[in-house]
């Protein structure tokens, strides 16, 4: 009887270990996708008082377009891009801006998509005449790379997608075409498809992530670049 005693015992605390093994340790609640399942991502938000205070007067700056230099193909990735930097330079309060969709109408997308507008001082100079602003600003998208791999701990087994995007901006005089300052930012957004011992869950890339990693790293770029002009103002 007592063998038997122990034996039920012994089973019931292997019977408890495996229950805690498979459920007390489970992870981090996820934020469900209606696309793909669910999955965990990263809660950053854009801090816009990292910029400098803005000039007694605010000159006015223009986006002359956005170019994709990375391998990754995708047709309005310039209208995207270039939507995201108005909207940031308005944010930042540092210039005033020349709303983009005037941009749009005023110039064709083949010269706003190579940010050709402000490459030669011939179109440099004709583009000044319509817009009246003392600022171009142009950018360009470096790297866009997508990478999945697996993430394995003694209780699960996640699925990761990372999505890493490089941009580099550059501010020029509109009336010389002289650069007077640049930026670089690199931000990466991380899918985690939660599972158990047995695999990670289904699911496939989502692109809301390269739009919030696009915005990341122009935001990194421009402050970048908004300080490095500020600080060359305030030694005049």
């Amino acid at each position: 009887m007592k063998r038997r005693y122990e034996f039920i015992l012994v089973n019931g605390v292997v019977a408890l270990f495996l229950m805690f093994m498979l459920f007390g340790c489970s992870a981090t609640p996820v934020k469900p996708d209606a696309a793909n399942g669910k999955y965990a991502q990263q809660n950053e938000k854009v801090d816009w008082s990292q910029f400098p205070a803005p000039p007694a007067k605010k000159e006015l700056v223009a986006v002359a377009g956005f170019e994709n230099k990375s391998t990754y193909s995708a047709d309005k990735l310039w209208d995207t891009s270039s939507q995201i930097l108005a909207s940031s330079l308005l944010r930042s309060h540092y210039f005033r801006v020349v709303e983009w969709e005037k941009m749009k109408q005023l110039f064709d997308w083949d010269t706003l998509s190579h940010a050709s507008l402000v490459k030669s001082p011939e179109d440099l100079k004709r583009a000044q005449r319509i817009l009246l602003c003392k600022y171009f600003i142009t950018g360009s998208i470096t790297y866009f790379d997508v990478n999945q791999h697996a993430t394995v701990s003694a209780f699960s087994k996640n699925k990761v997608i990372d999505t890493t995007i490089r941009v580099d901006l550059l501010l020029q005089d509109a009336g010389t075409g002289e650069y007077l300052s640049t930026g670089t930012g690199e931000h990466m957004v991380s899918q985690t498809y939660e599972g158990g011992m047995s695999g990670g869950q289904t699911g496939s890339w989502d692109s809301h992530s390269a739009d919030k990693a696009l915005t990341f790293a122009i935001h990194k770029a421009l402050l970048e670049l908004v300080e490095g002009f500020d600080g060359i103002n305030r030694t005049k």
